[in-house]
């Protein structure tokens, strides 16, 4: 339980506020995250969305399981907003739970019988959302920690989004009860987005820098504005 209040919001919402960071800003005094905006516009190649639904069809092997991946998805997303909403509710608490112990199952059924998805399988899209899953197994750290090479070969092969991969390594860090490298987990019900230390945060703006994302302080903005938004 305790691990469910770090990024346990939507996963769409900090990605969608990175998206609109550039377009704010072109409207002087409308940019909230200034550096956040001043980085995207620098660094127009790099994307903190997950993939959309734009993969060609015709072109993955497993059609199926795609649509496993997005119906699974969408039930570990609709019981966390649910959740967001009354936070004290032990019922939607233990609903969160349940459908996450369905998914850590299905999950380690599917690792076992074809390995972790692929975009040849998938799609990136697919990727992702098997990524999602992963990323809230927090009831089967071993399964994250076994897993996270592959994801680290998936970001490689560029079929898993560099936020992505910087999530699960230090979801599966904290799980080791070790220091984060890249910053991504915040208390987010208490809303706590306090940043390191100087000397710690010159550390994970070199870990970040050499994954292709933006300084932490900036993200952070972006993590504030993204929960704000869903109170």
């Amino acid at each position: 339980m305790q691990s469910r209040k770090y990024w346990a919001f939507l996963a769409l919402g900090a990605a969608s506020l990175l998206n609109r960071a550039s377009l704010a800003a072109e409207t002087p005094g409308a940019e909230e995250c200034p550096g956040a905006s001043a980085w995207a516009l620098e660094h127009p190649a790099a994307s903190y969305s997950p993939p959309s639904q734009g993969d060609d069809r015709s072109a993955i092997s497993e059609p199926a399981l795609l649509e496993d991946l997005k119906l699974r998805a969408e039930r570990d997303q609709a019981a966390r907003k649910r959740w967001l909403v009354d936070q004290g509710n032990s019922e939607l608490a233990s609903a969160v739970d349940s459908v996450d112990t369905e998914n850590v199952a299905w999950l380690r059924n599917l690792i076992s019988t074809k390995g972790f998805p692929t975009a040849a399988q998938v799609g990136k899209q697919g990727v992702h959302l098997g990524w999602l899953l992963l990323q809230h197994a927090d009831q089967d750290p071993k399964l994250q920690n076994d897993l996270l090479p592959t994801l680290e070969r998936r970001f490689a092969a560029g079929e898993l989004p560099a936020n992505d991969l910087a999530r699960i390594t230090d979801r599966v860090l904290m799980a080791g009860s070790k220091p984060q490298k890249y910053g991504t987990q915040f208390d987010w019900f208490a809303g706590d987005f306090s940043l390191p230390e100087q000397r710690t945060l010159v550390e994970i703006d070199a870990a970040r820098a050499k994954l292709g994302l933006m300084p932490l302080a900036d993200y952070v903005c972006t993590l504030r504005k993204a929960r704000s938004a869903v109170k």
